[in-house]
């Protein structure tokens, strides 16, 4: 793949739009979201919950940059790593925490934060032995929660499915041609975000809907 097209995908598949994008795709899919919260409430929960977990984190990996705590903000090097995953697990934590003392919170969205929360920690535990992706570990749980969205969701969401895996195949490919991963390392990522939201939201939340 030509490395200007791969780090075309990779800046577009970036985990910041990825969760952006999965946060959107929950509240339109699922039925008690979509149909029981007014659209402004909507838009709140959409834009904390991303200032939070994806602005803030990565704000801070610029200030770790410039405090001399990382090499770059790419954070090609697992050892950078650690210290942004910490500091999205806590505000996963945080916003778990602010939302679950509310009464009006739906479970599937408190389940969405732990699932989001325990997929970036086992990305950081797996990350002390090796550099897994973490674009594919958004894009595999943004896949989990469109596959676990089918038993309810209005729509027919077939045909996304398959264009968002087909998608994760692109980026996978552009990762491993830019020599970001290895074939294992994005074959985890994406089984590690999967089936992690898949569990959670399927199993867990699908029978408070009902």
């Amino acid at each position: 793949m030509n490395s200007r097209f791969a780090n075309f995908l990779s800046v577009v598949a970036h985990p910041i739009f990825i969760n952006l994008l999965c946060l959107i795709l929950l509240f339109y899919l699922q039925p008690s979201l979509y149909y029981g919260i007014p659209n402004k409430i909507k838009f709140y929960y959409i834009g904390y919950i991303f200032l939070l977990t994806s602005i803030i984190p990565s704000l801070s990996v610029v200030l770790m940059k410039l405090l001399g705590s990382v090499q770059n903000i790419t954070l090609e090097n697992k050892e950078d790593r650690v210290l942004p995953y910490i500091v999205t697990i806590i505000f996963y934590l945080f916003t778990y925490y602010n939302f679950r003392t509310s009464l009006l919170t739906s479970s599937i969205l408190l389940m969405y934060l732990v699932a989001c929360g325990l997929i970036v920690f086992s990305v950081l535990l797996i990350n002390f032995y090796s550099k897994i992706s973490i674009h594919m570990a958004t894009l595999g749980a943004l896949c989990g929660l469109i596959a676990s969205s089918a038993p309810v969701s209005m729509i027919d969401i077939r045909g996304l499915l398959i264009f968002f895996i087909v998608a994760s195949g692109l980026v996978a490919t552009a990762r491993y041609s830019l020599k970001a991963h290895s074939v294992v390392q994005l074959y985890l990522g994406f089984i590690l975000g999967f089936f992690t939201m898949f569990i959670f939201l399927f199993n867990l939340v699908k029978p408070f809907t009902i």
